[in-house]
């Protein structure tokens, strides 16, 4: 899961948030005044379009103020039984033939079956929730507005604010029963998919010999099943638990004996599939196959690849650095977890994996422990508790037990190096990839948090849907809210690219903006060369910026639906910080409040009471 930067506390980010907010919705509403007062002004003069303006402020602000939750609720109502004429239940059955024929199209032996379902799940439940409720928020007003039944409802004692809010209030509803719904549905068919078993015979377990010639223990392999085996160590009694394969292991357990004198073994459930990691994260840092210390790791070519590479037979090394480590926190050993790819630049043994070792080094002292060895595999992630006891190569060559918090760990600080030790092989990794396993949480709360980000993506849609409809037909409607939806998606890479173009750092993104990134596809110019400063490119560059300016605006302030979501977090096994779902769920009520306001004002100017 990519997340390189650190989670905020939710009382520290809430302060500049609300700062940020409230500077954003002063801007739009002293914007959208102007707007109105100017169009006022072509019409009936400066005067009267200022007193309009004014006026019209004044009856909107008293609309939202007096606004009745006994009403709300009436024009909710409303609204759900509009979406019940509609045959909204349609997208429950919908569903349910997605679930019949998701098994033809997912691949159950994948190298993470967990991540494929569950990613699969959430996506199809993100999809189905937010479009029925966005279909049904920019319809239903302007096919009131066209057959003239919203008469009918201005005529009743009804304000502009009850009639916008019903809407919202009502269309949300009947989303949020659409979505618990299908989460319920989608839990069943993914702890159905994933859960599965082996068998283990006698006749594939062997004994391990030992140096006197006595079995130390039992090693085997399970049957095969769902494209995949395991690996079994077992000790003395035949009891073990498997490898980790597909991102997930067994426990198994001798249960009785044959009366051939056959052991019979248990393979239990997958062990490792669903679960919620609470993980400590630490930063990262490279040194260079000379062991001199670098910004960053070796490129393979990959121009677009995530991951830095570290080159294997070289002093090379990733190391991370972890704060907060105690004694408390990790009373039997630090639990890494790790996730490394693997470049390879010959075959070698590819049923195997590239070794490499695991060191721990004191920050302060520079006490280093021995290496722990590994076997990177790809696609997993690999857990390895280091003890409280390890040995530790003293100046003198000798090898000396130590203690891991005594003299490991400096004031809670301690770094984990990661080298390669097959030359012309490499390793792949991100500040993420390493962790340690400081908590495990509840997967149902885990996927219920998940389901949480989509009801917050479902409301944004349901007030963005109907605002847009207070003032636009139906379909441009749509258009309109779908276009808001596809900028704020792009927020990241549009504000990346503004302050590539602005600050002239083309490693940010590479490639320039429209009118460069058409040049060099109509030259045949890659995007890793830079272009010669001629004063065309220049004036190209110059454009670039003036146009971005106002897309960079519109992505600041447009709603973002991919970063509400967090169906990466439960795929990838880790848990939701609570920190991080109310940051959403703050964002959520101020863009819902923004749209809700914008659309009473919207209505307020059709007077579609007269």
């Amino acid at each position: 899961m990519v997340l390189e930067y650190d989670i905020p506390k939710f009382v520290s980010w809430i302060g500049p948030a609300i700062v940020w907010y409230l500077a954003m919705a002063g801007v739009a509403a002293v914007a959208a005044a102007l707007l109105t007062w100017f169009a006022q002004a072509v019409a009936s003069g400066p005067l009267t379009g200022g007193d309009r303006v004014y006026r019209g402020v004044l009856a909107g602000l008293g609309d939202i103020l007096a606004t009745s939750p006994r009403r709300v609720w009436a024009m909710a109502r409303l609204a759900i039984q509009e979406s019940l004429r509609r045959n909204v239940l349609v997208v429950l059955g919908i569903f349910a033939l997605i679930l019949l024929f998701a098994g033809w199209f997912l691949d159950p032996a994948s190298v993470n079956p967990a991540r494929l379902y569950i990613g699969f799940i959430l996506g199809a439940t993100n999809l189905l929730v937010c479009l029925v409720t966005l279909v049904l928020a920019v319809f239903s007003l302007p096919a009131d507005i066209k057959s003239k039944a919203i008469q009918t409802v201005t005529t009743k004692p009804v304000r502009t604010s009850e009639i916008v809010l019903g809407r919202i209030v009502g269309f949300a509803a009947v989303g949020t029963c659409l979505l618990a719904l299908m989460a319920v549905a989608g839990w069943a068919f993914v702890v159905r998919s994933v859960s599965h078993s082996h068998t283990l015979e006698q006749a594939d377990v062997f004994a391990e010999v030992g140096g006197e010639g006595e079995a130390s223990g039992f090693e085997g392999h399970t049957s095969y099943d769902r494209g995949h085996r395991h690996r079994v160590p077992l000790d003395g009694d035949g009891n073990g638990q498997t490898d980790t394969t597909h991102g997930h292991r067994h426990r198994v357990v001798v249960t009785g004996t044959t009366a051939s004198g056959e052991r019979t073994y248990r393979v239990d459930e997958p062990i490792g599939m669903l679960e919620a990691r609470r993980p400590l994260r630490g930063s990262l840092r490279f040194l260079d196959r000379e062991g001199r210390p670098s910004a960053k790791g070796i490129s393979v070519g990959a121009e677009w690849s995530y991951r830095q590479f570290i080159e294997g037979g070289t002093a090379a090394a990733a190391i991370w650095t972890f704060e907060g480590v105690t004694p408390d926190e990790f009373a039997q050993g630090l639990p890494l977890e790790m996730t490394v790819r693997v470049f390879r630049t010959h075959k070698g043994q590819i049923e195997e994996g590239i070794h490499g070792t695991i060191q721990l080094q004191n920050p302060a002292t520079k006490v280093r422990s021995e290496p722990l060895p590994i076997v990177a595999k790809e696609f997993t992630i690999e857990s390895l508790l280091i003890p409280r006891k390890i040995g530790t190569v003293m100046s003198d060559g000798t090898l000396q037990e130590v203690d891991l918090f005594n003299d490991l760990v400096s004031d809670g600080r301690v770094e984990v190096w990661l080298q390669c030790l097959e030359p012309a092989q490499y390793y792949g990794v991100a500040q993420a990839d390493f962790f340690l396993r400081a908590g495990e949480g509840s997967f149902v709360l885990n996927y219920v948090k998940s389901c949480l980000g989509i009801w917050f993506s479902m409301l944004i849609c349901t007030a963005l849907g109907v605002m847009f409809s207070t003032f636009l037909s139906g379909p441009v409607a749509l258009i309109g809210t779908l276009s808001t939806l596809i900028v704020g998606q792009f927020r990241e890479f549009i504000g990346r690219l503004f302050t590539s173009q602005v600050s002239g750092d083309a490693t940010l993104m590479p490639g320039g903006g429209p009118i460069e990134s058409l040049y060099r596809i109509v030259t045949q110019t890659s995007i890793t060369l830079e272009l010669d400063p001629t004063p065309a490119v220049q004036a190209m560059k110059v454009i670039d910026t003036i146009l971005l300016a106002p897309v960079q605006l519109a992505a600041v302030v447009f709603p973002s639906l991919s970063s509400l979501g967090t169906s990466d977090f439960v795929a990838g096994g880790f848990d939701i910080p609570g920190d991080l779902l109310a940051a959403h769920a703050a964002e959520t009520f101020g863009y819902v409040l923004a749209f809700f306001v914008a659309g009473v004002f919207c209505l307020k100017a059709r007077e579609v009471a007269s």
